[in-house]
């Protein structure tokens, strides 16, 4: 995101991504496949070492791992069936910095209100943030990791740069803001006891998808998300949290000035 001066190079409508909306779901339906194949490896040594926080803290980063990096792997693989996709065709591109920075934060603030305001509404004590890492520091910087880094960069890449553009290609706005909203919300399901903070996820999913069709910017979603889930983590582990989400923000801001300068990847 360089200064205003930058502006989008014009290209045909035919340039942009041509993902038919049903790779959305197969890709989906992809990763849930691969995702159990790869975990179940994994399990034994969760089941074996869970007494030791610290290990148990960085397994449940290498599962997030594993499972955001299959998701990612499922969206470039379908994005690649009809040519190999340039990087901007999931938003990886430099904007105009303050335009860009100003609808992050506008989002962000709104987003985080509605939900502290849902929250106090319905008096929800209950999240679906991962308190393990409290007493450990280990512990503590690997869960800070996956929540703050690994989920933002995976979930934004899949649900919005390719899921929600796949969806683009055949429905409006709204409609395809709304099924990537629905979707990435139920995936978060951890249990009836955390089930009343799931409408927000799908509300913070839907806004996700608004932003990036302003934007057309990766780097934009990943930093909200990031933004979030380091406000949500800093009654958990607050200073992992705070020095890893100002790490991924400010990547945020200083990734794009290498993206180079190409259209939005959704219509203008």
């Amino acid at each position: 995101m360089r200064g205003s001066a930058v502006r989008d190079p014009e290209l045909p409508e035919a340039a942009r991504p041509q993902w038919p909306a049903w790779y959305a779901p197969a890709a989906l339906f992809a990763s849930f496949g691969a995702i159990l194949v790869a975990s179940f490896p994994l399990l034994p040594v969760i089941f074996t070492f869970g007494i030791s926080e610290a290990v148990a803290g960085v397994a449940l980063l290498v599962l997030l791992l594993v499972q955001d990096g299959l998701l990612v792997l499922a969206a470039v693989m379908f994005a690649s069936i009809k040519g190999r996709p340039p990087r901007w065709h999931f938003g990886i591109r430099t904007t105009r910095l303050w335009p860009t920075v100003g609808w992050a934060l506008l989002a962000f603030a709104l987003m985080l209100g509605i939900e502290l305001g849902y929250i106090e509404l319905f008096g929800v004590d209950e999240t679906n943030v991962e308190e393990l890492g409290e007493d450990n520091l280990v512990a503590g910087f690997a869960v800070a990791l996956a929540v703050i880094v690994v989920a933002p960069v995976a979930e934004e890449i899949f649900f919005r740069a390719f899921f929600y553009r796949a969806l683009r290609t055949s429905l409006p706005v709204w409609a395809a803001a709304l099924i990537n909203g629905i979707v990435f919300g139920s995936l978060h399901f951890q249990g009836i006891d955390t089930a009343i903070i799931l409408p927000i996820i799908a509300l913070f999913g839907v806004g996700q998808c608004l932003v990036y069709e302003r934007t057309g910017s990766l780097f934009a979603v990943i930093a909200i998300h990031a933004g979030f889930n380091t406000f949500a983590m800093l009654s958990v582990v607050p200073l992992p949290a705070i020095l890893i989400g100002l790490l991924v923000i400010l990547g945020c801001l200083l990734a794009p000035l290498a993206a180079g300068r190409w259209p939005s990847p959704v219509s203008a």
